[in-house]
């Protein structure tokens, strides 16, 4: 399989900046180093102990397309939206509850919006088993 690149892609993204700290990059260290990822590394308070920072990277495969550079903007753009929505679903609470906690686990999509389904779902680390 070939290491096909959108064309202009990295040039945009090696342009992007977003929040002090953060590294938005493009890579290809997943399986095989066959497929594109946009990586987006946030450096945010740890929401488990707020008096520890921690660094997250984000990993997002990027689509095989041939968007021109205002809709791959806007496709990195919605990718660092999920990034802050599953922050803030880490951060926010009712009386002490992450009702809207993400799901970590494996076989979970951690930047899907959840409404306090099941509470060992948001309890599991990534990676882990439920």
């Amino acid at each position: 399989m070939s290491e096909w690149e959108p064309p202009g892609l990295r040039d945009l993204v090696d342009q992007l900046t977003y929040k002090p700290n953060w590294m938005i990059y493009l890579g290809r260290d997943n399986e095989e180093e066959r497929w594109l990822t946009l990586h987006i590394v946030s450096d945010t308070l740890n929401s488990y102990d707020t008096s520890r920072k921690i660094r997250v990277n984000h990993s997002f495969l990027v689509p095989m397309a041939t968007y021109n550079e205002a809709t791959w903007l806007a496709w990195i753009f919605d990718q660092i939206c999920d990034v802050e929505a599953h922050e803030a679903g880490e951060f926010f609470m009712l009386d002490g509850l992450r009702v809207f906690a993400p799901h970590h686990g494996n076989g979970e999509d951690p930047y899907r919006r959840w409404f306090m389904g099941d509470y060992a779902d948001t309890r599991v680390r990534a990676g882990q088993e439920k």
